[in-house]
């Protein structure tokens, strides 16, 4: 099965105050935590607000400029589809998610078995991300508008599978607080 993987990092961090995605998580930009976690797979990072800052670090990488990332996250992921428009699954991979690992998407790829359209990561029945995504449900994901993402075609599918994952599927950086929560879980399993 050919996958490839969509990195969203065209938002504009306005919960945050900035651009999240360069904040240092152990010496390295929380992107490239999450860059390397989908090492491996064909990938695509899909920038925006802060191109010119995140481009010094993307020098290896796939990297499409969202003109309309004012208009929300479908306007990337519809980038990111037609990208990979001839691979069988697509990730749909949040970059500010830092504590996502390769094992993590691991998991997430041996769960998918034929018969899902999707396969999405939970934590203790709570679904999170980065969801892999099925070709026939590309048609769907181009049809999106607006500030939303996949959850929004994904939340009635009976044939959309889970697997259960830590809780690194949950966590992502909106606000500060949300970063200070990150860099403690880090802390913290370090210490154990």
């Amino acid at each position: 099965m050919r996958v490839g993987a969509v990195v969203l990092a065209a938002g504009e961090g306005r919960r945050f105050g900035g651009n999240k995605l360069l904040v240092s998580i152990n010496g390295e930009p929380a992107i490239m935590r999450v860059l390397r976690a989908v090492e491996g797979l064909d990938r695509v990072v899909v920038v925006g607000a802060y191109v010119n800052d995140l481009l010094p670090y993307l020098r290896n990488e796939v990297v499409i400029y969202n003109p309309w990332y004012k208009e929300g996250m479908s306007t990337s992921i519809k980038l990111g589809i037609r990208f990979f428009q001839d691979y069988d699954a697509v990730f749909i991979v949040l970059a500010d998610m830092p504590l996502i690992t390769r094992e993590t998407i691991n998991k997430i790829l041996n769960a998918y078995h034929e018969g899902c359209t999707a396969v999405i990561p939970t934590h203790n029945g709570v679904r999170g991300n980065p969801v892999l995504i099925h070709k026939s449900l590309f048609p769907d994901l181009m049809r999106l508008s607006g500030d939303v993402g996949a959850r929004e075609i994904l939340r009635h599918r009976a044939d959309a599978c889970t697997v259960e994952c830590g809780p690194e599927v949950l966590v992502d950086i909106d606000t500060v607080n949300d970063l200070t929560k990150v860099l403690n879980t880090i802390n913290t399993n370090r210490q154990q």
